[in-house]
């Protein structure tokens, strides 16, 4: 578990660092935000979705592998955290 580090809040750069370990196109969300969870979606567009929600989603770009973990807001930005298994 990495984070992210700041600036942390744009989701095309999440995304091209997710992509640059391995992350493919399609992903699986589980989410507080009910527009992406329980579904396969493009990496874009579930990040678009998830970043800066300020409740808790973690995206599963290669199972078992690699995934996005973002924290639930408290105060200021949320912690966010690339998972991965080597």
């Amino acid at each position: 578990m990495t984070e992210i580090p700041k600036p942390n809040s744009n989701y095309i750069r999440i995304t091209e660092l997710l992509k640059q370990h391995g992350a493919t196109d399609i992903c699986y969300c589980i989410s507080f935000n009910q527009d992406i969870d329980a579904r396969y979606l493009t990496l874009t567009f579930a990040l678009e979705n998830a970043v800066g929600y300020g409740l808790p989603s973690i995206i599963s770009c290669v199972p078992e592998r690699l995934a996005y973990f973002e924290s639930e807001q408290c105060y200021g930005a949320p912690y966010r955290f690339l998972l991965s298994k080597l």
